[in-house]
């Protein structure tokens, strides 16, 4: 099964606490196994009240927090997108958002860091106008 956004999101801040799969279980009182499978792809669409109680073990910065919420609604999200995104922090979630929404023609996703560079030009170009 292919990693998800919401798996690549979970396990970078999981990985940034330095926290085991049972250590974030036996914190969150969720079933490490779930989580693993979480982050690997295999489950998707966990209720809010889940992704809360991982949120508040995990303690990411309030951008972090945005995008994992909006992860958690948006199974579709590019996992390499996500990942650019979280090593960057100066991309808003709304950049993000946008980004993440693109359709695109055919099969190849374009490189994240030119469709970040893109939705940033516009943004920009919006607010000269």
């Amino acid at each position: 099964m292919p990693q998800t956004g919401l798996g690549v999101a979970l396990k970078t801040l999981r990985e940034r606490r330095t926290l085991s799969l049972r250590e974030i279980g036996q914190l969150s009182s969720i079933d490490h196994a779930y989580v693993h499978r979480l982050e690997t792809g295999e489950k998707t669409n966990p209720s809010k009240d889940l992704v809360e109680k991982l949120l508040k073990v995990l303690k990411p910065r309030e951008r972090d927090t945005a995008l994992v919420m909006w992860l958690a609604d948006h199974a579709d999200a590019d996992p390499s997108l996500v990942e650019f995104v979280l090593q960057d922090p100066s991309i808003s979630i709304d950049v993000f958002s946008a980004a993440a929404g693109v359709r695109h023609r055919g099969n190849a996703r374009p490189d994240p860091a030119k469709l970040i560079a893109r939705i940033k030009k516009a943004f920009d170009d919006d607010e000269d106008d």
